[in-house]
């Protein structure tokens, strides 16, 4: 299994939310640096569907979905990447 991170960086136009506007594009910058210990690529999405509840981030392939996320919060995210890598099957995380 090759693991990954997802994270959204879709900029909508005009006053919609969006995970850009919530600094997704600067969580997948952090998140590429405190992953790469890991040798875990961090990838960017256009859209998770999901822009109302973003910045989103998931581990890839189907683990763990991430909604509201910030800088504070990269921590779980790395966090549930080693228990994924450990063989772990760590829960569904969402604030």
């Amino acid at each position: 299994m090759n693991t990954s991170v997802v994270v959204c960086i879709k900029d909508r136009v005009g006053a919609a939310p969006s995970c850009a506007q919530g600094g997704g594009v600067e969580l997948a910058n952090l998140l590429e640096r405190e992953l790469a210990p890991l040798e875990v690529p961090v990838k960017r999405l256009l859209c998770f569907g999901r822009c109302n509840e973003g910045p989103n981030v998931r581990i890839a392939p189907g683990g763990a979905f991430f909604t509201r996320m910030d800088r504070e919060r990269v921590g779980e995210v790395v966090e549930a990447v080693r228990a994924v890598l450990a063989g772990e099957t760590p829960g569904a995380s969402s604030s």
